[in-house]
C-alpha cells in the first residue's frame, strides 16, 4: 500500500487494527493472504446496529475510488474536494488495480491542503486478489460509497446519500451519462428498480453511484461464491437474502452521479475465454440466488441474467466458432434459467421440425433434442404443443436449448397419424415459419425426424416451397410398419397440401404414390425430396428401403443415406440432476429402465434370478423403473423373488441419466422380431444413454441385431434363461471381487 495525505492507522468503529490499513507498507503476496484471512474477522466484528437509523456519530463514509491506468483520477478527486459534507466524516480510498504510476499529480494536488479528508491508495497487483474483497477489508467507516476514477459527482453527493442512509438500505444516486446516446447492446444491466436508465458500459459496476452499509457488504462478500463475485451479485444478495431495500434518489435530491464519456469496453471483440467463463459463472450464481427470491425480487435477478446472456450472444455473433466451448461452459454449471431466444438471438439459419420436442418427457423428444445438439446448428424448431398429452419437463431444454433460437409451439390436436391433425400441424406450422421468415429471410438448412409422421410432411412442404434449402430427414424406426412387420394404416383425405406435394413430385419427374396410406407417403416423400437421409442402423435402412414401391427412388435414397446411431450426451449431463436413490453397497445392483412385458426380455432375467442358488441370489438386487408396475409386481410375487426386486416409477430424463451412473450393471433388451424379420431393424435408444454412464451394460439380444453389434459388457440371447443365469453369476462375482479389493 502506498499512502498520502494524513494516512492514519488507528482503528474505527470497534474494528481491530489490521495490517492492510498501514499506509507505509507495500502490497505483497504475504499481505494479500493475510488480508483475505482477516476478512472473516472484519465481517464478524461489523455487526449490524439494532436501530435502523444511524446515530449522528456513525454518519461517516468511506469513498472507494476505483482506478485503472489512464483514468482521470484528478477530476473525481476535485469533485470530492468540493463536497459539502465535513472532511472529518469522510475517508478516500483509491483502489488501483494494476499500477499507480500516473496518479502522483492527482495525489499531490489533493495533499496541497491539510483541510481535506484523509486519502489512501491501495495498489493491487492485477489478478492477485479480488478487488472488491480488498476494498471492503480496507475501508473504516460504517458506510461505503463507490466511484470510478474520471466520473463526477455533485457537491451535495455524499451528504445527500448519508442523509438517506440506514442499516438496511442501498441508497442510489441519480445517474447520468456523458455518452451522446445510450447503445442498447452490451449495456450493463440496470438492476435498481426505479432508477433512470444510464449508459453504463461493461467496464462499469452497478455499485457505482450507490452507498451501502459496510458491515452488510462485508458479510455478503464473504458468502458469495467463486473468485469473480460480481458486483451485481452482491447488490442482489443484499436485496433478496438480507432484506435490504432500495432508496432511489431523484435529480432534485441533489446527489447526481455522472459517468465519464470514456471509450466503452463492452464491444465483444475479445475472444478472451475468461470473460465468457466469468459471465456463465455469474449466471449460475444468480440462478442459485433466484431460487431463494420471492416474486418481487426474482425479476431483478432475471434482468441481470438476461443482460449477461445478451453479452454472450454478442460474443457468439463475433466468434461463431467459439460456440462449442461456450456450450461446454454452460453445461458445466447448474443453470435452470436458459432463455435460448436471448442466447441465440439472430443466429438461427436452420429449421428443425419435430412433432414432439423438448420440454415434453417423451423418448422421441429426447432423441430429437440430442440430435439438435449433436448437429451443432442453431435452429428455430417447430413442434406440436402437447400439454395434457405429455408431461412437461423444463429440464429437457438443457439438452437442446443452447442450439435453439425460437421455439414454435403449434397448437393443433395431438394424434400420431390422423390426417386432419397432420394437415392442421403443417398448415399452422408453415404460417408460423412464414412469420419468422419475413424478419430473417429463408432458412438455409432443414432437419426433420420421424417417429411422428407429421414432421416429414411439414418438412416436405417447406422443401417444396423453398427448393434451395438443404433438407436432412431422419427415421427413428419404420413409420409404415409395426414391430411384427404388419402395415400401419392411416388413410389420407383430400387436401390442398397433398395436391401441392403431388405437383412437386411430378415436377421432378418422380412417380406419385398410389397408396392412400399417409404413413407410406411419409416415408416416400423423405426418400424422394430430402437431400440426405439418416438411419440409426444398416438393418433399418435395408428393411425400409426394401419395401419402397419405386426401386429407382429406393436406390437414390440409399445413395444419399448415412448411418448415425442415437447420440450420447456429454458427461456433464450425467450429474445435472442428482438422484438420492439409496443402494446397498454389499450387493451387485442391476437396473432396468423401461416397460415390462411378461413375454419379452426382462422376464428372462426374473426367471433366471428365481432359479439361482440362494447364496448367489443374496448377492444381487434388481431395480426396475417402469410405467407399468402392477404386472411386474404380480410376476415377481409369482416367482417368489419380491425381496430381490425393487420396483420404482419412471423418472425424468436427467434424473434417469444420473441414476445410470449408480448401478453395477444396466440392462437393455432387443425388441423381439425373429418371427417377422430376417434381421432385427431396431436399435434401442436407451443404449446411447447407457453408453455415457460409464457402467457395465448387459444386452438381451437377438442374433444379428444392431444392439448385438454394440460393445456390450455382457450379452445373452433373448429367451435363453440359462445364458441369463450365467450373466447373473458373473455380476454376482463382481461383489466378491469388490469386497476382496
Amino acid at each position: 500500500m502506498k499512502g498520502s495525505a494524513e494516512g492514519s492507522t488507528s482503528p474505527a468503529d470497534g474494528i481491530a487494527a489490521a495490517p492492510w490499513l498501514d499506509t507505509t507498507r507495500p502490497v505483497d503476496t504475504a499481505l494479500i493472504a493475510e488480508w483475505q484471512g482477516h476478512l472473516d474477522q472484519l465481517r464478524a466484528a461489523s455487526t449490524p446496529q439494532t436501530s435502523t437509523s444511524p446515530t449522528p456519530a456513525s454518519r461517516s463514509v468511506s469513498v472507494v475510488v476505483s482506478y485503472r491506468p489512464g483514468d482521470d483520477l484528478a477530476t473525481s478527486l476535485r469533485c470530492l474536494a468540493d463536497q459539502t459534507l465535513p472532511a472529518d466524516c469522510v475517508e478516500i480510498v483509491v483502489v488501483a488495480d494494476g499500477g499507480i504510476d500516473d496518479v502522483e499529480p492527482a495525489i499531490q494536488e489533493w495533499s496541497a491542503t491539510g483541510e481535506r479528508a484523509p486519502l489512501r491508495v491501495v495498489e493491487l497487483p492485477t489478478g492477485r486478489v479480488p478487488v472488491r474483497a480488498a476494498t471492503l477489508a480496507s475501508v473504516r467507516h460504517p458506510f461505503s460509497a463507490f466511484i470510478a476514477a474520471g466520473d463526477r459527482v455533485s457537491p451535495a453527493y455524499l451528504g445527500t446519500l448519508l442523509a438517506h442512509a440506514d442499516e438496511a438500505s442501498i441508497v442510489v444516486a441519480h445517474r447520468q451519462a456523458d455518452f451522446p446516446s445510450a447503445p442498447t447492446s452490451g449495456e450493463a444491466p440496470e438492476i435498481l428498480a426505479g432508477s433512470e436508465p444510464a449508459s453504463f458500459g461493461e467496464d462499469s459496476s452497478p455499485l457505482l453511484g450507490t452507498l451501502l452499509p459496510t458491515h452488510l457488504a462485508r458479510r455478503v462478500e464473504g458468502d458469495l461464491p467463486g473468485p469473480d463475485r460480481a458486483d451485481a451479485l452482491l447488490l442482489l444478495s443484499l436485496l433478496t437474502r438480507h432484506g435490504c431495500r432500495l432508496r432511489q434518489l431523484s435529480e432534485a435530491d441533489g446527489a447526481t452521479y455522472q459517468r465519464a464519456g470514456r471509450a466503452r469496453h463492452d464491444v465483444p471483440d475479445d475472444p478472451d475465454p475468461g470473460r465468457v467463463a466469468a459471465r456463465i459463472r455469474l449466471i449460475a450464481d444468480l440462478d442459485a440466488l433466484a431460487a431463494t427470491c420471492d416474486a418481487t425480487t426474482r425479476p431483478l435477478v432475471r434482468r441481470v441474467q438476461d443482460a449477461e446472456y445478451d453479452r454472450i450472444n454478442a460474443h457468439l455473433r463475433h466468434h461463431p466458432d467459439d460456440r462449442a466451448r461456450v456450450v461446454a461452459l454452460i453445461d458445466r454449471h447448474d443453470i435452470d434459467y436458459l432463455p435460448s431466444e436471448r442466447l441465440n438471438a439472430g443466429l438461427a439459419r436452420a429449421l428443425a421440425v419435430a412433432y414432439c420436442f423438448a420440454p415434453y418427457n417423451d423418448s422421441s423428444a429426447v432423441v430429437m433434442a440430442k440430435r439438435v445438439r449433436e448437429r451443432g446448428d442453431v435452429v428455430d424448431v417447430v413442434y406440436n404443443k402437447m400439454d395434457g398429452k405429455r408431461e412437461v419437463d423444463p429440464s429437457m431444454r438443457r439438452i437442446s436449448g443452447p442450439f435453439v433460437e425460437n421455439e414454435i409451439a403449434v397448437e393443433t390436436p395431438t394424434y400420431f397419424s390422423a390426417w386432419p391433425a397432420i394437415e392442421a400441424f403443417c398448415t399452422r406450422g408453415l404460417e408460423r415459419i412464414d412469420e419468422l421468415e419475413r424478419v430473417k429471410g429463408p432458412y438455409e438448412r432443414l432437419y426433420s425426424r420421424v417417429m411422428w409422421p407429421a414432421s416429414h410432411f411439414l418438412a416436405a412442404l417447406y422443401k417444396t416451397r423453398r427448393p434451395s434449402v438443404v433438407w436432412t430427414a431422419e427415421f427413428s424406426d419404420p413409420a409404415s410398419r409395426d414391430v411384427t412387420g404388419q402395415v400401419r394404416s392411416a388413410p389420407l383425405e383430400p387436401s390442398a397440401l397433398l395436391d401441392e406435394l403431388r405437383a412437386e413430385l411430378k415436377r421432378q419427374d418422380l412417380p406419385v404414390p398410389q397408396s392412400e396410406n399417409c404413413l407410406d407417403w411419409c416415408e416416400y416423400l423423405a426418400y424422394a425430396l430430402a437431400d440426405q437421409l439418416v438411419f440409426t442402423n444398416e438393418n433399418q435402412r435395408d428393411y425400409m428401403l426394401g419395401y419402397c414401391p419405386v426401386p429407382e427412388v429406393a436406390a437414390a435414397a440409399r445413395a444419399k443415406s448415412v448411418i448415425s446411431p442415437h447420440p450420447t450426451l456429454p458427461p456433464a449431463f450425467y450429474s445435472m440432476a442428482r438422484s438420492h436413490y439409496i443402494l446397498d453397497p454389499s450387493v451387485a445392483n442391476i437396473a432396468y429402465f423401461g416397460t415390462f412385458y411378461a413375454t419379452r426380455g426382462l422376464d428372462d432375467v426374473l426367471t433366471a434370478l428365481a432359479r439361482l442358488d440362494s447364496a448367489t441370489r443374496d448377492l444381487l438386487r434388481l431395480h426396475v423403473f417402469t410405467s407399468k408396475p402392477q404386472a411386474l409386481r404380480e410376476r415377481v410375487e409369482e416367482l417368489g423373488i419380491s425381496g430381490l426386486v425393487r420396483i420404482n416409477p419412471y423418472v425424468r430424463f436427467l434424473v434417469f441419466l444420473n441414476l445410470t451412473t449408480k448401478f453395477d450393471c444396466l440392462i437393455v433388451n432387443d425388441a423381439l422380431t425373429t418371427e417377422h424379420h430376417e434381421r432385427n431393424p431396431y436399435l434401442p435408444s436407451k443404449w446411447s444413454d447407457y453408453r455415457g454412464s460409464g457402467r457395465r451394460v448387459w444386452g438381451l439380444v437377438e442374433e444379428g441385431s444392431p444392439l448385438s453389434a454394440r460393445p456390450l459388457d455382457f450379452a445373452s440371447p433373448v429367451g435363453d434363461v440359462e445364458a441369463a443365469q450365467d450373466v447373473l453369476r458373473k455380476i454376482a462375482a463382481l461383489t466378491e471381487t469388490r469386497a476382496k479389493g
